[in-house]
Order: structure tokens, then C-alpha cells, then sequence
């Protein structure tokens, strides 16, 4: 599948995410979803490449909080691929558009997704690159796992601790409401 047909896929799919991750459609504009459609006439694919059953960015099934990391991450990845279209589109009206939904997908990770995911990204990334088969980083990493397991096991315990207090409060105002 060629650049295009991806990047026509992308759009459409961000359709589709904006209705099956949330109800983010409420925060899209109407201006906003006027350019991914005419973006996505100018972009076609057929519908056997947008529905193959494969979308770019699957549903997920994490916490809010690992979600605002994978979010983050989408949000680099579209912003990729319209650079990419920026880059090899010579029409005016498509470049006008593109540019009008990036800097919408710019100011939404400007606002809501910096902080410190790009600093954990690039952690994640340094920890993915990490040559596993090599003797020296077997040792090291040995010799530092020992405090490593015990901060996994601590935080592992406080989150079963506040599932169990969640499920605790649930019960406890079920309890109550069957009381009154």
C-alpha cells in the first residue's frame, strides 16, 4: 500500500476515532470536519483498502492515564502524515486545508498532551533500544533489579490498592442505596 492510499486511510479513520475512542465528536468542529471531508474526496481509496479490517490506530483498552501517552503518540503520528501530504501536494485548496487541520491537531497536543509524555516517550524509546543480548547490560541490569522489582511491586500494590478502594466505595453506596 502506497503513501497515499495510507495517509486516505488515516483520514478516514480519524473519523472513526473521533466516534469509537469518546464522544470527541462533540469537541470537533464544524469547520474542522468540513476539511477532513473534502480531504478525504481528495484523498479516496477504495473500500476495500479502508475497510480491510486492519485500521492505523486500533482501539485501546488501557487507563486514562497510558491513554493520554498513546494519544500523545497518535497525535505524532498524524501530524507526520500531514506534513508528509503538505510535502507532496501542489494544490492550493489541500494545502490550505491540511495546514488548517494540522495546526488544529498542534493546538490540541499543545494544550492537552505536553507535560512530560514526550520526556517519557523518549525514555520508553532509549528503554525499547536497549541491546538485551549484550553481556555488560545483562550485568548491569542484574546488579539493579533488585530496586527495580521492589518500586514495580510498590507501585503495582497501590494500584490494586485503589481498584480495591474503588470497588470498597461501590459496595458501600450500593449497600446504602438498598438501605434507604
Amino acid at each position: 500500500m502506497d503513501v497515499l492510499s495510507r495517509a486516505v486511510m488515516c483520514f478516514c479513520l480519524m473519523g472513526w476515532m473521533t466516534l469509537g475512542w469518546s464522544n470527541a465528536a462533540t469537541y470537533t468542529s464544524n469547520t474542522l470536519k468540513s476539511n477532513i471531508d473534502k480531504l478525504k474526496n481528495t484523498y479516496k481509496i477504495s473500500k476495500d483498502q479502508l475497510f480491510n479490517g486492519k485500521p492505523v490506530f486500533p482501539k485501546d483498552t488501557f487507563e486514562d492515564s497510558e491513554r493520554r501517552v498513546l494519544m500523545s503518540a497518535v497525535l505524532d503520528v498524524y501530524l507526520s502524515i500531514f506534513s508528509q501530504m503538505l510535502n507532496q501536494t501542489v494544490d492550493q485548496e489541500v494545502m490550505e486545508r491540511l495546514v488548517q487541520v494540522k495546526g488544529k491537531v498542534q493546538e490540541l497536543q499543545k494544550h492537552y498532551f505536553l507535560g512530560r509524555i514526550p520526556e517519557l516517550r523518549r525514555h520508553l524509546q532509549n528503554l525499547w533500544a536497549i541491546k538485551t543480548s549484550d553481556t555488560r547490560v545483562q550485568g548491569k541490569a542484574l546488579s539493579e533489579f533488585i530496586p527495580i522489582y521492589e518500586k514495580a511491586s510498590q507501585l503495582a500494590n497501590r494500584i490494586h490498592l485503589k481498584k480495591d478502594n474503588r470497588r470498597k466505595r461501590r459496595q458501600a453506596q450500593r449497600l446504602k442505596s438498598h438501605i434507604m
